[in-house]
């Protein structure tokens, strides 16, 4: 049962999961091919082999190597859930970004609250500063005029 499908199309459009390969199964530049999940809309959990790749440079290249590992597609009530549970870890994923990013705000805004209470307790000590050095400043210019009626 040969099926055509773009191996570049499935690639990119699935959540793709890999895991090792036990059968040997070589890709067209020889090189062991990958068991890679599937997560689109007509083959959500779907195997295939698709080639690994070789590193170029800072890329990798690939001879675009694909082959169903699981000869039947999904079907029924298994393709329906298998949908479903897509759609879950999907939400969960978002889920996660999401308290990750509150996460990141809410240690901010402590940084910011420390940094606040840091400032605040200079600004008394500066005040404190500024005002006993007027409390001397008046105390120096009255004896310097005390000194000066004598």
């Amino acid at each position: 049962m040969s099926e055509s499908v773009n191996f570049q199309s499935v690639y990119s459009q699935s959540a793709i999961s890999s895991s090792s390969d036990d059968n040997g199964v070589l890709c067209d530049c020889k090189r062991k091919a990958k068991v890679v999940r599937a997560w689109t809309r007509e083959n959500p959990g779907r195997r295939f082999y698709g080639c690994s790749g070789y590193r170029v440079g800072n890329g990798c290249e690939s001879c675009n190597f694909f082959r169903w590992y699981d000869v039947e597609k999904p079907h029924g009530w298994q393709h329906l859930a298998l949908q479903e549970a897509r759609d879950i870890i999907r939400e969960q994923k978002a889920e996660i970004a999401n308290l990750r990013t509150k996460k990141e705000k809410d240690e901010q805004c402590e940084a910011l609250k420390r940094e606040v209470l840091i400032l605040n307790e200079r600004s008394y000590v500066l005040r404190n500063v500024l005002v006993a050095s007027a409390v001397g400043f008046g105390v120096a210019v009255g004896g310097i005029m005390v000194m000066s009626k004598w």
